[in-house]
């Protein structure tokens, strides 16, 4: 089965986790229809939001999204009362919210940056659907409940049906990575004048392990703890590898000897003792003292790390306070103000001509131009959103002249659009149509309200439809136009970033925790650098090795 999906260009784990997320989003309609509740959509909007791979990244990614439909929705309604329903009121605190959690959202990593973006438009949820004000606890109610009831349903199926194995890949390959990097160091140092360490090939090896650092560190504290050590490893391998291509290597058999042996015994994965033994011995037999220095850094996360995986803790709780990562600062003040000023386009024209299109516009806009802020290129990735939510919206009207015009029960209506929500799962499989497949499955939930009498207005639903997504294209155009954003221009501001970051280390004495901190925030910087690189498929890096030995350099000379 698996082989004749592959023929026609489906991939087997995307379709499963594509189904189970339709199961869970049927079973969500019923259980908040059940309960009685409006929007019972919103719920299974909310699953397919919300379903992960794996389990810890589900856990996470449900508490962020349900601590930011909270805060949101507080905000929403407290504005919709202090407003009393002014539009100039509304759309005026509303987008300053969004742009304050948008901007807040690019200078944090991971799932807490969703939660705070997701705060942002879950506002904009509550304030541009309110019909009167005398909905709007009702309406809070029901948007706190349906996401609640979409958490929940997508949790149970999540923890049923998910390969607990998955999350610790990178654990493994963390392990073979090492006894590879020091089996070649111990040859290197047996025979330093035919060996030649590719610095470029062990940067993109090290930078592919970072950048599965967030999804590792999720859903416990015990596996943010766990991401630290690796992330503390990583570092000091890189710092280890990267000093002794400065330095040079010295011919060393004995430095070999016990490399090899150290290499080994984490292939086979003996006790730490035995593992850190070898290492000692190691760093013994060296005679340069700034490679001494870096390996001995790389021992202490080693043996952090390796007390953390027997035990739960690590041996020496200070290293890891000690991790400062990059933050995007440049990029969140672009992104600032590229929605506030779209957002205030749009508000204007809306209490200007009272048209209600403009809300669902806006609606669309502040999701649009906040949760894809952090992408790569998001003007590139709203083509794709505007192909998948015009097929979501165009199904919608269909299914509301076709079907739900006739029904006379909320319970069929939603009943009859279980086969799309169940079929969902296709279109996210193919190599073709996965780009776009989450924002018809959204689009096309969004756009299916179910009541009874159901009154279909051909006219009606073809502006809210159009008014949604004509969402994506304004944001292209914004993305386009206001700061365009692209990889090419991550990567240059990147590197322009590691420049000003090595003068300012050049200039600056540092204590030993100012040390520590900064050649962590420098490493993190470097491997993001490295990331977009091998994303553009640049082949050259001399120019970030360049910028690695330079700033390697600097912190020797300031720590």
């Amino acid at each position: 089965m698996k082989d004749s999906l592959a023929q026609w260009g489906f991939d087997y784990v995307r379709l499963r986790f594509g189904f189970r997320t339709g199961v869970a989003a049927c079973l969500s309609l019923l259980f908040a229809w059940a309960l009685g509740l409006e929007h019972p959509q919103w719920s299974a909007m909310t699953v397919w939001a919300v379903s992960q791979p794996t389990r810890g990244l589900l856990i996470e990614k449900a508490a962020y999204r349900a601590l930011g439909t909270l805060l949101g929705t507080l905000f929403g309604m407290v504005l919709v009362v202090t407003s009393g329903g002014d539009i100039l009121w509304l759309v005026t605190g509303l987008t300053l919210w969004v742009t304050l959690c948008v901007y807040t959202g690019n200078l944090l990593h991971g799932l807490i940056s969703y939660g705070t973006i997701l705060a942002g438009y879950s506002a904009s949820m509550v304030v541009l659907l309110t019909q009167s004000p005398d909905a709007l606890i009702p309406l809070g109610i029901d948007r706190l409940l349906t996401v609640f009831v979409g958490i929940i349903c997508s949790l149970i199926i999540g923890f049923l049906f998910t390969y607990k194995r998955a999350e610790q890949t990178i654990i493994n390959e963390l392990r073979r990575h090492t006894a590879a990097n020091l089996y070649e160091l111990a040859q290197a140092f047996s025979d330093p004048k035919n060996t030649a360490i590719q610095l470029d090939k062990k940067l993109s090896e090290l930078a592919n392990l970072e950048s599965q650092l967030l999804d590792h560190g999720t859903g416990s504290v015990s596996a943010h703890e766990s991401a630290k050590t690796i992330r503390q490893v990583i570092n000091t391998q890189l710092g280890f590898i990267t000093e002794l291509q400065i330095q040079g290597f010295e011919e060393n058999n004995e430095v070999s000897t016990h490399l090899l042996e150290a290499s080994n015994k984490i292939k086979a994965s003996v006790h730490r003792k035995d593992i850190l033994s070898s290492l000692n011995n190691a760093y013994k037999a060296m005679q340069n003292d700034a490679v001494k220095r870096r390996f001995k850094e790389f021992i202490d996360a080693t043996e952090e790390r390796l007390s953390f995986k027997d035990t739960g803790k690590t041996a020496n709780s200070t290293l890891l306070s000690t991790t400062l990562l990059h933050r995007d600062w440049r990029g969140a003040r672009h992104s600032a103000i590229r929605t506030c000023i779209i957002l205030a386009i749009i508000g204007a024209l809306w209490w200007y001509t009272h048209w209600f299109q403009m809300a669902y516009l806006m609606l669309g806009a502040s999701v649009m131009l906040t949760l894809f802020s952090t992408a790569d290129n998001p003007a590139l990735t709203m083509r794709y959103v505007f192909f998948g939510q015009s097929v979501g919206a165009l199904t919608a009207v269909m299914m509301q002249a076709s079907v739900w015009q006739f029904s006379d029960s909320v319970l069929w209506m939603l009943i009859a659009i279980m086969p799309i929500i169940l079929l969902g799962g296709f279109p996210m499989s193919h190599q073709k149509t996965a780009n776009g497949s989450m924002d018809f499955n959204l689009v096309f939930l969004l756009l299916m309200q179910p009541s009874v009498p159901y009154i279909f207005n051909l006219s009606h639903s073809i502006t809210i439809a159009l008014a949604v997504i004509s969402a994506p294209l304004l944001a292209m155009f914004a993305y386009r136009i206001i700061y365009p954003t692209s990889l090419k221009k991550r990567y240059n501001q990147l590197f322009d970033l590691l420049e000003k970051e090595i003068e300012e280390l050049n200039q600056t004495s540092l204590t030993l925790s100012q040390y520590k901190r900064r050649k962590a925030r420098f490493y993190h910087r470097i491997f993001k650098l490295t990331q977009l690189a091998d994303k553009l498929a640049i082949k050259d890096k001399s120019p970030i090795i360049q910028q690695l030995l330079e700033g390697q350099n600097r912190l020797n000379a300031t720590g």
